[in-house]
């Protein structure tokens, strides 16, 4: 109380420095203008380094179509068409390439073919099928077990 009535109005310069302070709030200040400043010259040199293919707005077409694949409308109906399709393919014949000879066999007639033929066997690893490409050989099966 004696301080109080000398006048002495003020705070207690025991706990804190006040000169501390202030240099490290203009130590924060200072760091945070360099951090900015350095993220704008790293983005104005990245944008001229690495230059966007892209308009600088899209917002000049309000709707624009996205690119393909596109989103289902009927998801559903567009798989039952799917499995239809890839069920007629695997349930009838067809060409696969016409100009070399290689059509496409029901999967029922292949596996009774696998069954009665059995799967060919190689002796080696090295060892060639008698000189005949794979194209070559679906030929002579084809050729040769006439449905």
């Amino acid at each position: 109380m004696a301080e109080q009535a000398q006048g002495n109005a003020g705070h207690e310069t025991r706990d804190i420095n006040v000169r501390v302070v202030a240099w490290c709030a203009l130590g924060l200040v200072t760091a945070a203008v360099i951090v900015l400043l350095s993220t704008a010259g790293l983005f104005a040199f990245f944008k001229r380094e690495h230059p966007s293919p892209f308009a600088p707005s899209r917002i000049t077409d309000p709707h624009p179509i996205a690119p393909e694949p596109r989103l289902q409308t009927n998801d559903r109906a567009d798989l039952e068409r799917f499995r239809a399709a890839e069920e007629q393919k695997l349930n009838s014949y067809g060409w696969v390439d016409r100009s070399a000879g290689v059509i496409r066999i029901p999967i029922g007639r292949a596996m009774d073919l696998t069954a009665q033929r059995g799967v060919p066997v190689r002796t080696s690893p090295n060892e060639q099928t008698n000189g005949k490409t794979p194209i070559q050989m679906r030929q002579e099966k084809a050729a040769a077990t006439q449905p």
